[in-house]
């Protein structure tokens, strides 16, 4: 492979990852669609494990279901000037802004940056509730791009370069901020079980464990960068305290990806926990024969509370982790630095901060935190019209160092209108406690479609991302078991036979 291209392959990898984490920010969102409602036991699992013995179903199958989310506010394009659907118009012409030649706009604000993009697949899955008792196993994927309060001049440095003077001389110091991405497989096993039974109150709780095997895993975590532009070639770091880890299927001395090498560069458990109450609004403890004789029992309304996504993801195959712990430099000629692989430009940084270019390594060995969160449910049938149902969903992230995902915080208030193979849901959204959003989805017996970003989609809101979801999955309804054909003529049990039969045997 020659040089250049060498050069272009890492360049496309360093383009995307700085991309995702200072361009992109992006909020994982909740799928409200296929999470809510009482035809979303197994699904619903991914919010509230707990949920799965309380809906209108006994077994559920998914055979696919699709996450897509990505919203930007450092960057936008009016939309005005260009729609979502255009871009996927052949020959679209992209507007162009400024001297630069930008195809997008910058946010004129000092806002930190809050970056998490959720790209999810939910794989041949199934859930079976017998009684008092839910199982459920799922398999698939996630690709979770975060970012926790970057700094608002790093994104305008990336749109203006260090040129931009109104910048220049300026003494930034900087806090506890942090990107990473990652990528992994799973394999889980949830269970549910209602604790607590009487009259109308019930308790249930629930808990999901899944098996984690990572793809890739790339992140960067500054304690504390004080420094000043002078200008577009010069960086006086005053300070810099913070840390590297990465594990990519690349070589990391000639960026090609490795034939040989493990297809999974890591691995890890990840944990759900919750609980629901409800009350109920019959009190009704039937029996039954057969898990399709089961009853739904309506509620009046219920409140879940679950800690989502607690676990992390150990990298120790083509991992490495850098620190750079209280170093200082006057970095001249910054523009200029060059690179054709990864050990390369890593040492090359090593070498400028400490003088040696190994002297930034620390381990073999890097670890991922997933995007742990907490969130409170409270779902309410409202009783002045028929199979409609109001509810309200917090989510807030959970942190407790700078080398884990960060989950987006958002407060919801979702209606819903619910039948059997008919259901319409319409989130309100204060999105990190500030954005205002609203989604509409749509269920049509198997099959649900949604977007958390409905104004993208109507040309009513500027183009800085955009949402979809969709799910394929079987529902088999409780009290579904087809009734035994009971034939119309007295039975003579005494003997056997009917009396219809009886008349056979009569003589003549």
């Amino acid at each position: 492979m020659t040089r250049s291209k060498i050069r272009n392959r890492l360049q496309n990898w360093l383009l995307i990852f700085v991309f995702s984490l200072s361009a992109i920010s992006a909020s994982g969102q909740e799928m409200f669609g296929v999470t809510l409602g009482n035809y979303n036991g197994l699904t619903g699992s991914m919010l509230n494990p707990a949920i799965m013995t309380n809906t209108k179903n006994y077994l559920e199958i998914n055979f696919v279901s699709f996450h897509f989310f990505v919203n930007n506010d450092a960057y936008y394009i009016p939309g005005s000037d260009l729609s979502i659907w255009d871009i996927w118009k052949e020959g679209t012409d992209f507007p162009v802004y400024g001297k630069k030649q930008h195809n997008y706009l910058m946010y004129d604000n000092k806002r930190p940056k809050y970056v998490a993009n959720d790209i999810r697949i939910l794989g041949p899955s199934a859930m079976f509730q017998y009684g008092n008792h839910a199982f459920a196993i799922t398999t698939g994927a996630r690709m979770f791009t975060s970012g926790n309060r970057v700094p608002y001049e790093i994104p305008v440095f990336g749109y203006e370069s260090l040129q931009y003077e109104p910048l220049q001389d300026i003494n930034f110091n900087d806090y506890d901020f942090d990107a990473a991405s990652m990528a992994w497989m799973e394999i889980g096993l949830s269970y549910a079980y209602n604790i607590y039974q009487f009259l109308d109150d019930q308790v249930t709780i629930g808990a999901s464990v899944r098996a984690l095997w990572g793809y890739a895993g790339v992140y960067g975590a500054v304690n504390n960068v004080d420094y000043i532009v002078l200008n577009d070639s010069t960086i006086n770091f005053n300070n810099i305290n913070g840390s590297v880890g990465f594990a990519v299927p690349v070589d990391y001395n000639t960026n090609d990806y490795p034939i040989n090498d493990p297809f999974f560069k890591g691995h890890g458990f990840g944990i759900d926990i919750g609980v629901v109450y409800t009350k109920r609004r019959y009190i009704d403890n039937k029996r039954w024969e057969r898990p399709c004789d089961q009853r739904y029992e309506e509620y009046e309304y219920r409140i879940g509370f679950s800690i989502l996504d607690i676990g992390r993801i150990k990298f120790n195959r083509n991992a490495q982790l850098h620190s750079f712990d209280d170093v200082s430099v006057f970095w001249q000629d910054f523009d200029t630095l060059s690179y054709s692989n990864v050990n390369q430009i890593v040492g090359e940084i090593s070498n400028t901060l400490y003088g040696d270019p190994d002297a930034s390594y620390r381990d073999n060995v890097m670890k991922i935190g997933l995007p742990m969160g907490v969130s409170l449910q409270f779902d309410y049938r409202v009783k002045q019209v028929k199979n409609v149902y109001v509810a309200a969903i917090w989510v807030h992230p959970l942190r407790f160092n700078l080398h884990t995902l960060r989950r987006s915080a958002h407060l919801s208030i979702i209606p819903r209108y619910e039948l059997k193979h008919l259901e319409f849901n319409l989130p309100i959204m204060l999105y990190e406690y500030k954005y205002p959003r609203i989604g509409f989805s749509a269920r049509f017996s198997f099959l649900t479609i949604g977007t958390e970003r409905l104004g993208t989609y109507l040309g009513l809101a500027d183009l800085n991302g955009m949402d979809i979801y969709f799910s394929i999955k079987l529902n088999i309804a409780k009290g579904s078991c087809r009734k035994i054909k009971v034939p119309n003529e007295c039975l003579n049990y005494e003997y056997g036979y009917s009396d219809k039969q009886k008349a056979k045997f009569k003589k003549r």
